[in-house]
């Protein structure tokens, strides 16, 4: 069972490194699961080129059985728990919806449910296999398994935003929507998650842009927002995640780039456990919750 699991992570991260990382055990010890298993099979796994590790079609065809499997054991012993034990909710959220909404809610949470034990995981967007199935879990979009139901938390409540110091260093009080194309801009992605980026922003009003090839993208919401507080470029700001910013004055909403879209950070979980009480209890608290902080407002959707 351990070669399995060490072989299910290996083949999910790509490396042996960024697994034995992930798993916090040592880089040694997974390439000698993955040896034994391999010996035991009688055939490779793994084509190891350079620092990656690809699948074979021997290893894609048991990845495909182990992950399956696994999966839905772990699912299983989550249930169990749930239901015979003290309670344990496992809640998932990336950077960003950590740092500007869950941990500044997060103790109110626990006093709320003193009978649940609430256990928050925080990393990249998207599930991988060595974190297991989250009870509960923050995504950008709603989740696209049937099997999955989604609450919308926050949507998609943006705008272009800068520090005034960035505005007057161009000499651009009021710049219009092609003049920002020629601003430093922060991005985040390409539109990966389904969100707006750059790109797609200029596109919804009939402008162009591609950025440049020495571009450099952040790996996180939280970098964008800081960013353009520091004066370093323009962001794609999120109403109610932006740690006060807009309110304050340290950023300023550039006219006309107001939108929002029927997308957002969506609460997901497994239809086959949306309704038990507790997580029943749990998805309203977080949906009142969000409502209170972002109350519905009406601009351009396009």
């Amino acid at each position: 069972m351990n070669a399995l699991a060490a072989f299910r992570v290996v083949a999910s991260q790509g490396s042996v490194s960024a697994a034995a990382q992930a798993l916090d055990t040592s880089q040694s010890s997974l390439s000698r699961h993955i040896q034994n298993l391999e010996e035991h099979l009688g055939c490779p796994l793994f084509l190891r080129q350079n620092r990656r590790m690809v699948l074979t079609t021997a290893g894609q065809q048991l990845f495909t059985t182990v992950d399956a499997g696994l999966g839905a054991i772990s699912l299983k012993a989550q249930e169990l728990k749930r239901q015979h034990g003290p309670g344990e909710i496992r809640i998932r959220c990336g950077h960003g919806f950590a740092h500007f909404w869950m941990l500044k809610h997060y103790p109110r949470l626990q006093r709320s449910f003193p009978q649940l034990q609430i256990n928050l995981s925080v990393g990249p967007l998207g599930m991988r296999p060595e974190d297991g199935v989250p009870d509960l879990d923050v995504r950008l979009g709603p989740h696209p398994d049937p099997e999955w139901h989604s609450d919308l938390l926050i949507p998609e409540d943006i705008c272009l935003a800068a520090a005034p110091k960035l505005l007057e260093k161009h000499e651009l009080p009021n710049p219009d929507l092609q003049d920002l194309t020629r601003l430093p801009l922060l991005h985040l992605d390409r539109g990966e998650y389904g969100i707006l980026w750059f790109g797609s922003f200029f596109e919804r009003f009939g402008i162009p842009y591609e950025p440049d090839p020495s571009t450099l993208f952040f790996n996180s919401y939280p970098h964008v927002v800081y960013s353009a507080i520091e004066g370093r470029g323009v962001g794609i700001i999120w109403r109610g995640l932006d740690d006060g910013a807009l309110d304050s004055g340290e950023l300023v909403e550039l006219p006309g780039t107001g939108l929002r879209t029927e997308n957002g950070y969506f609460l997901t979980c497994r239809k086959a456990i949306c309704e038990e009480a507790e997580i029943l209890q749990l998805r309203r608290w977080m949906t009142n919750a969000c409502a209170r902080v972002n109350p519905p407002r009406h601009p351009p959707a396009l």
